[in-house]
């Protein structure tokens, strides 16, 4: 009976005090706090779309840079999308400018890297510009590397809407993955699924793509992050070996 009688008084208790606590200005209720939101980076200037064949970063009001030598980690708040750019010559146990291909600017030094023959261009971005042009136009380069911004060289993809024969015969089917343009507008494109190297052209043309340069892919050179609009890091590809030296940094 005493047991008894202690549970009900604790019991009443707990009511009163609950009754009490949810006390407000509209009456006697049990207040539950919301949950707080997730803070989106007000900052984050990348979109992503995609179509049934394609993933789609638009850069076009972001900052770009190509990293050399060290890949950027996925703790750097700021990088939004870190893929390989360049092709690199060999695979080396350290890193070199020579062992990157073509004419690349990094942090606004021009370095001239190893040469090879095709159908090679470069991509820059300095200030507000985000531009293909030729491989032999040192005047744009010099005045790229000036103005403290960033460039690569890739072989054409797609040159003034019309599909162009990579130097290096692709008849794998790979992930594939391009910079290009379209109406002003400055996108990374890859492939959703492993498909052959013609249908990754068509699906460009399909979209309207105007110009593009290849990006850096294969095993292991495909390895790559970006982060989404919640600050949530994705890895696109796994790491299998360390022998990428450069990569084009979107901020």
């Amino acid at each position: 009976m005493k047991r008894n009688l202690i549970l009900i008084v604790c019991a009443l208790y707990c009511t009163l005090a609950l009754a009490e606590v949810g006390k407000g200005k509209e009456g006697n209720h049990i207040c539950t706090k919301e949950k707080t939101p997730t803070i989106m980076n007000l900052d984050y200037n990348m979109k992503v779309d995609t179509t049934a064949n394609l993933i789609i970063y638009d850069i076009t009001d972001c900052q770009l840079d190509l990293a050399c030598g060290t890949m950027p980690n996925t703790e750097e708040q700021d990088v939004v999308l870190c893929v390989a750019a360049a092709f690199t010559g060999k695979c080396l146990d350290h890193f070199a400018h020579s062992n990157i291909l073509g004419p690349h600017i990094s942090k606004g030094v021009l370095y001239e890297g190893y040469e090879e023959e095709g159908g090679y261009a470069i991509f820059a971005s300095w200030g507000k510009q985000k531009e293909f042009f030729a491989l032999e136009n040192q005047n744009k380069l010099e005045e790229v590397a000036s103005a403290q911004g960033m460039a690569f060289t890739q072989y054409w993809v797609i040159k003034n809407g019309e599909g162009y024969n990579p130097p290096r015969q692709t008849v794998k089917q790979e992930y594939y993955r391009c910079i290009a343009q379209k109406a002003g507008q400055t996108y990374v494109i890859e492939s959703k699924e492993v498909v052959k190297f013609s249908f990754f052209v068509e699906c460009l043309i399909e979209i309207g793509i105007e110009n593009a340069l290849y990006l850096d892919m294969g095993n292991g050179w495909n390895h790559s992050f970006y982060r989404n609009v919640k600050g949530e890091v994705h890895i696109l590809h796994p790491k299998t070996h360390g022998y990428c030296t450069n990569w084009l940094v979107v901020k």
